[in-house]
């Protein structure tokens, strides 16, 4: 690309960021303009930006625009008492989280029980970002042009702020959160009998790394309620894999 450029000895070595411009039918290469040096040639940092804008992932901060969409004090918010009454309580149940160690943006949580009948009753809880994040502000729309969590090496660029991701959306233990759930009824042979969806509020029991799930499974000391949870959505993931194995999967 033909670009003009002033004391071009001073970028030797150096990534630069350059725009097009247009493409004359008389010359060999198109012409553009000069934006910005990136880094310098072959350090990681650098390359790592070089491999974003080269697939137009975006990751520069986020906007006061953005931020302001979010409660100022995250940290301290408490979900206002005319939203807990539009969800269902289940803050009672035995929810709990499994997730590599040092998770941070604990998305998910799971809780299982057994039913006076025999079947489980198995639930998904999922972090409920809409509350936060409504159509066409933006924040939202911010989100739709970075459409994902991009991880790299050495860092991730995120699609949403950590204050929402890490703080508000992510159901640590002992705190109320608000989340999405469905609710199965299975048999013991991980048949559907009912399912039931519902905007929830909850209160995880605990966040626990997949290591220390192992090791309430493993121990046959433990019949606790958390324990026991967790052996039957183990033992209910087995089934349900096996018979996806069995129709094909990959």
């Amino acid at each position: 690309m033909n670009i003009q450029i002033k004391d071009q000895k001073k970028y030797a070595g150096k990534r630069i960021q350059v725009a097009f411009d247009f493409w004359s039918e008389t010359s060999k290469w198109p012409f553009g303009h000069f934006i910005r040096v990136i880094g310098d040639e072959g350090d990681a940092r650098t390359e790592g930006d070089v491999i974003l804008l080269e697939n137009d992932i975006k990751f520069e901060k986020f906007s006061t625009a953005v931020m302001n969409c979010l409660p100022k004090d995250a940290e301290n918010w408490i979900i206002p008492e005319e939203e807990i009454k539009t969800r269902r309580d289940l803050r009672h149940l035995n929810i709990v989280s499994v997730d590599p160690p040092g998770c941070r943006d604990i998305d998910d949580a799971l809780h299982c029980v057994k039913l006076p009948n025999g079947n489980f009753e198995v639930g998904v809880h999922i972090a409920d970002v809409t509350h936060f994040v409504k159509p066409e502000t933006p924040i939202d729309t911010e989100a739709s042009k970075r459409c994902t969590t991009v991880y790299l090496v050495d860092r991730r660029t995120d699609m949403l702020p950590k204050v929402l991701t890490e703080i508000l959306c992510s159901l640590t233990a002992s705190t109320d959160h608000v989340a999405f759930s469905v609710i199965w009824e299975m048999t013991p042979n991980a048949e559907i009998v009912s399912i039931d969806f519902c905007k929830s509020l909850i209160r995880s029991k605990a966040s626990l790394s997949y290591e220390q799930a192992q090791k309430l499974i493993d121990d046959d000391e433990d019949i606790s309620e958390m324990a026991n949870s967790l052996r039957y959505l183990l033992g209910i993931s087995k089934i349900l894999k096996e018979r996806r194995k069995q129709k094909g999967s990959l």
